[in-house]
């Protein structure tokens, strides 16, 4: 068994899949399927929230069970199981964040969104709490780049409604995939 480190995703993959036992491998690539199916369907619900600024239930949803069992089964795998206690807390980090926003702003916050903080919150806690702060922060503070540009070389108004799934998709997985 090795010892939970916070060196995020590819450092966990990476370390078990060097590990000659089954169970670690299998728990690697578990943890990489996890990834690929947020990061197939952060694709889809990227262009998705582009073109229609909705992020549909009936795609994120289902993501809760999946992500959850994937990322669970890994760290069960290599009784690693501080992690399960990182993804609940990443949970209530980042699902808990955007929905106190979205309590305090309906109109500027949309349903999805907080549904897909959830998800990515199970996810980047997996890697470890700082992850997920740090995916908040890559998440406001592109969000926020582009919302400058935007507004700078006059293409948006301060009124204008912008997309946060995108940025959030690519913050999360950047994170955990790259730190």
């Amino acid at each position: 068994m090795m010892p939970p480190t916070t060196a995020g995703i590819g450092g966990f993959v990476g370390g078990h899949l060097q590990d000659a036992t089954p169970s670690a491998q299998l728990a690697a690539v578990t943890c990489a399927l996890a990834v690929l199916v947020l990061a197939c369907t952060g694709v889809w619900l990227a262009a998705t929230d582009i073109r229609e600024h909705r992020l549909p239930g009936a795609v994120v949803r289902p993501l809760y069970p999946v992500t959850a069992a994937l990322l669970a089964g890994s760290a069960l795998l290599v009784h690693d199981t501080v992690r399960l206690w990182w993804m609940l807390w990443g949970l209530a980090i980042m699902g808990g964040l955007f929905l106190v926003l979205r309590l305090l702003n309906p109109a500027g916050m949309g349903l999805g969104d907080v549904r897909l903080a959830g998800v990515l919150g199970l996810a980047t806690g997996f890697a470890s709490v700082t992850h997920t702060v740090l995916a908040l922060a890559a998440t406001f503070v592109l969000a926020g780049v582009f919302c400058a540009v935007l507004l700078l070389t006059g293409r948006a108004a301060a009124s204008s409604r912008i997309p946060l799934g995108p940025f959030m998709i690519v913050g999360s997985l950047g994170v955990m995939t790259f730190l």
